[in-house]
């Protein structure tokens, strides 16, 4: 979900993080190993530009932690404080609407991240003025339904002159309706939103979960002209058809509906969901298939052979 935005006034990105995740009993395959280590580069490289950096909550794909894990995140300490280091940091306050564990990962890197920053801001329900472009969080919203055991995110408008961003990551279609209105109120020009998990359809998640999800995608995608809609999603093989109803009720009305892969003029290329189909086609080396075969404590501690 990570995103840079510029303005004449400020330059803003948005949650600094990226991470591989589990599936299919499977470890990443190389390919998505390399992938996650060009978008750090990326980040860095977008950070470098940025004057301010949020964070809407402290899962760690959304924002660069303060430890190491060679694994899943890529991240070091180094490496967090080279992204944070004299930035103006808006973040999630980790005190209220915060589960345990998010609440634990948030001061832990606060007590670091104020050491590096320009200056380190709790910014829900706040607004930040830099010259002529308004930074704004609402209150914070559900990560996905109202009573999630998730947590809470907080999401991000970017106004300047007659252009307004939403950037709303992991709400999860959205499904809650108050973050719905939210959304809607701003009357923005771009959302970019954290669409629903359909890879857990009939897992762990019900039917009606992604009904109301689609329902409220297509509610949103008739009020704003480009509407983005990437995150848990793509990680179905399925991503593109889901979103069939909410592109013909976007396309009624003269607006579209794209992931951030084309919004940034590119091709979509979700690996995750390709992933035993990535081990068949491009079968890794002897070398990693032994290092994925470690035990966990040693597999986490240990970067892949790549």
């Amino acid at each position: 979900m990570c995103t840079l935005v510029r303005t004449r006034d400020v330059t803003v990105l948005l949650d600094a993080g990226v991470a591989l995740g589990p599936r299919f009993r499977l470890m990443p395959h190389p390919r998505e190993f390399r992938a996650r280590d060009e978008a750090r580069e990326r980040i860095n490289e977008a950070a470098a530009k940025a004057k301010v950096i949020t964070i809407s909550h402290y899962h760690n794909d959304h924002h660069t932690p303060n430890y190491l894990d060679p694994v899943w995140l890529g991240s070091t300490p180094e490496l967090s404080e080279k992204t944070y280091a004299g930035k103006i940091v808006l973040a999630k306050d980790f005190r209220s609407n915060i589960n345990t564990a998010q609440r634990r990962r948030g001061w832990m890197f606060k007590q670091s991240a104020e050491k590096w920053a320009e200056k380190f801001e709790t910014a829900d329900n706040r607004t930040f003025e830099f010259g002529k472009t308004t930074i704004r969080f609402p209150p914070p919203q559900p990560h996905g339904e109202d009573e999630s055991g998730l947590g809470w995110v907080l999401p991000c408008m970017i106004e300047k002159s007659d252009e307004k961003i939403v950037f709303a990551p992991d709400v999860q279609g959205p499904v809650s309706k108050k973050t719905v209105k939210v959304i809607l109120d701003e009357k923005p020009s771009l959302v970019i939103l954290g669409g629903p998990p359909t890879y857990l359809q009939g897992f762990r998640i019900g039917e009606e979960f992604f009904r109301t999800a689609l329902v409220h995608m297509e509610m949103i995608a008739k009020e704003v002209e480009t509407l983005v809609i990437d995150h848990h999603l793509l990680r179905d093989e399925g991503w593109y058809k889901f979103l069939e109803p909410v592109r013909k009720s976007a396309e009624k009305v003269g607006h579209r509906v794209i992931t951030a892969a084309e919004l940034a003029r590119k091709e979509p290329n979700p690996l995750e969901c390709r992933r035993k189909e990535l081990y068949e086609e491009e079968k890794p080396s002897a070398e990693f298939l032994k290092w994925s075969k470690l035990p966990k404590e040693k597999l986490s501690e240990t970067a892949p052979p790549l």
